[in-house]
């Protein structure tokens, strides 16, 4: 019950600030990109919402076997939303990572499996500026399904993967904090 509020709740809430954000009267809210060509990803424009069905979500990312692993909603400069999806891994060698100033928020939008988290790096290896990249040691699994959300703080070691023969796929929303969180 309580994972369903919270899909529920992130749903009628994002519907909500979409809908505020679009003009009243002058054009409807653009409808979301779904190809990306590999240089462009879809930039948010101020005065236009975008809206998602979750029936869309799900057609393309969550019940179609060939839809992408991954793509890029939508960014601006602070935010990112991505969404993902997950084959099953091996807890002793799915790669971790950490964001030193960005938080990441996973919403399981379908099926199941597990989010490390913590733990220490087995070998620390950057990825760029602020991103580091490691199998993890120690880390804490946890078990998601649908409906479930996930906070991940900046300095936060993290990783997921699909439960066994089966798919997790999840909306990421990355939110740049230019700094760590005192």
């Amino acid at each position: 019950m309580i994972r369903n509020l919270a899909f529920t709740l992130l749903a009628a809430a994002g519907t909500s600030a979409a809908l505020a954000q679009a003009p009243a009267a002058q054009e409807p809210p653009r409808v979301a990109l779904f190809t990306i060509d590999g240089s462009k990803f879809p930039r948010a424009e101020n005065g236009k919402a975008t809206i998602w069905t979750a029936e869309e979500l799900k057609k393309k990312y969550v019940t179609d076997p060939n839809g992408p692993a991954m793509d890029h909603l939508e960014w601006a400069p602070p935010y990112r939303v991505t969404i993902q999806r997950r084959r099953p891994g091996d807890p002793a060698t799915v790669g971790g990572e950490l964001h030193e100033d960005k938080t990441q928020i996973y919403v399981i939008i379908g099926g199941s499996g597990t989010v490390l988290l913590g733990g220490k790096p087995k070998l620390d290896a950057s990825a760029g500026p602020g991103e580091h990249r490691s199998q993890l040691i120690g880390a804490t699994p946890h078990h998601v399904k649908e409906g479930d959300l996930i906070s991940i703080p900046p300095m936060t070691w993290h990783a997921a993967y699909a439960d066994p023969n089966a798919t997790m796929t999840f909306l990421m929303f990355h939110i740049e904090n230019r700094q760590t969180i005192p």
